[in-house]
């Protein structure tokens, strides 16, 4: 039976779900791939032209697709000798760190080759226009547009990836994407940052390369920096390898947060004399931690959340060793500062912006002045306080709902949104990073392309046997944009 499928947003997320559907799609069954923006497939992370911004996982842990772990590998080497030049290691390997927007392009092709080759129907359908509305009616699922138009298809799923960052007022610039944030920047003026994560480290590199010198005062409450991973050893025969993660035997439980902390650290300080180091032990808990969010309790998640979240992020989400060198250096020389404390006032100055900030580990504040605030401390994950069309009106009409924790929209195990009265829809789901409330880990790479090859096999679950080596659509027919530019998909 013909399947017709429409994806709300076709960044990384979309974009990877779009492909592995097309693995496994017939010829009479059709996907929508629904995205305002006028770039498909990179998304806000993977859309930056800094080729200092490096990718946080190694190469070779970022194939779009599990049964061919070198295809992004192979994708690198292919590249023209001057665009290969952005890669440090020369051929680039599995234990490379790439620039970001060299993923983007990389997504972005293998959805063009998607279109472009193969043998098959008229499968792919792009509209470049932004989702404003979902309904059920006769026949489907509606999904309305922002010029009036509606789509009808069986299933819409939502892949709109992270919520968006605040706005900017004034000096205080709440998306540090803003391309206004740093330009006509005075090169010594001194600037703020909120937070000290993998955000923080991209804006302080964009800072440097743009010859910044002034002093640069990054605040967060504990003051944790991204740990870094580990370079690149060659083995006994001279090949780099991915570092080996280590193996829980026997599996770890969650059924006590405690206890699941006692066996972290005992294994890390059994890595540790080992020679095998913590970072091994942190990979090693990657199979395991959708299930163990699982198991935890409410109350445990939400003593996880306030307590080790902290923590498990700068060590589960690293830097890459070139990146973080950079960022020493300037610690070493005095331009950056760590400062650990809670901002207790913020307030715009004739010249800029003065903080307050109550210092961790006592009462004591401290005056921070700075020509600019740029808020690197995270995005809202909160669908209950947005201003977006699309998801305000899927909670007026109680469609959707808020996670327990507030992280993102409720979701079922296979990934169905849960409505208000708590039933799971079977033709409404949603996938990535706002499903965080219910797996936790699924931001990264590689478990996105579990998470969309696991959609794609459940709502198309009999792959063609004829199934082309490459993705099978030989045309695609794209819906114009409309002219609005805000909400999501």
């Amino acid at each position: 039976m013909a399947r017709s499928i429409g994806i709300i947003g076709a960044g990384f997320t979309g974009a990877l779900l779009a492909l592995h559907l097309l693995r496994r799609c017939g010829d009479q069954d059709r996907i929508f791939l629904i995205e305002k923006a006028r770039r498909f497939g990179a998304g806000l992370a993977y859309s930056t032209g800094n080729a200092h911004h490096l990718l946080n996982v190694r190469a070779g842990n970022m194939s779009a697709f599990s049964a061919e772990p070198d295809h992004f590998v192979e994708w690198l080497r292919r590249l023209p000798d001057q665009t290969r030049a952005m890669i440090d290691d020369d051929p680039p390997g599995p234990s490379s760190f790439a620039p970001r927007g060299l993923f983007g392009s990389y997504v972005q092709q293998s959805l063009a080759e998607a279109i472009w080759r193969g043998q098959g129907g008229d499968r792919l359908t792009i509209v470049n226009d932004e989702a404003v509305g979902i309904e059920r009616e006769f026949g489907g699922i509606g999904v309305k547009l922002a010029v009036g138009r509606k789509l009808v298809v069986d299933t819409a799923i939502l892949a709109v990836g992270n919520f968006p960052p605040a706005g900017t007022a004034g000096p205080v610039f709440g998306d540090p994407w803003d391309e206004r944030a740093l330009a006509d920047l005075d090169p010594k003026a001194p600037l703020l940052i909120l937070g000290t994560g993998l955000t923080m480290v991209d804006t302080v590199i964009s800072l440097l390369d743009q010859g910044h010198q002034g002093p640069i005062q990054a605040i967060s409450r504990r003051g944790l920096l991204p740990r870094q991973h580990v370079g690149a050893i060659p083995d006994e025969t001279g090949e780099i390898r991915l570092p080996r993660p280590w193996t829980f035997d026997p599996p770890p439980s969650g059924r006590s947060l405690v206890a699941l902390t006692q066996v972290v650290r005992r294994t890390i300080d059994q890595a540790e004399r080992g020679g095998r180091g913590w970072r091994s032990v942190i990979d090693g808990l990657r199979p395991h931690t959708q299930r163990l969010w699982h198991e935890l309790s409410h109350v445990e998640r939400k003593r996880f959340l306030r307590h080790l979240r902290p923590w498990w992020d700068v060590h589960r989400h690293r830097a890459a060793p070139q990146v973080m060198a950079r960022l020493t250096e300037a610690r070493e020389r005095g331009q950056l500062q760590i400062v650990a404390g809670k901002v207790a006032e913020t307030k715009v100055a004739e010249d800029g912006v003065v903080v307050q900030v109550k210092l961790r580990g006592g009462d004591a504040l401290a005056t921070y002045r700075g020509a600019r605030l740029i808020d690197c401390s995270g995005l809202n994950s909160d669908c209950t306080k947005l201003d977006q069309p699309l998801l305000k009106q899927l909670l007026e009409t109680g469609l959707i709902r808020s996670d327990a924790l507030r992280l993102g929209v409720d979701v079922a195990a296979d990934g169905a949104l849960i409505d208000r009265d708590g039933q799971a829809a079977a033709d409404l789901f949603a996938i990535g990073p706002i499903t965080k409330g219910a797996f936790w880990e699924i931001i990264a790479v590689p478990d996105l392309r579990v998470a969309c090859e696991a959609m794609a096999a459940r709502l198309l679950p009999a792959a063609p046997e004829s199934q082309p080596a490459d993705f099978g659509i030989t045309s695609s027919r794209t819906i114009a944009p409309s002219r609005s530019g805000r909400g999501a998909g």
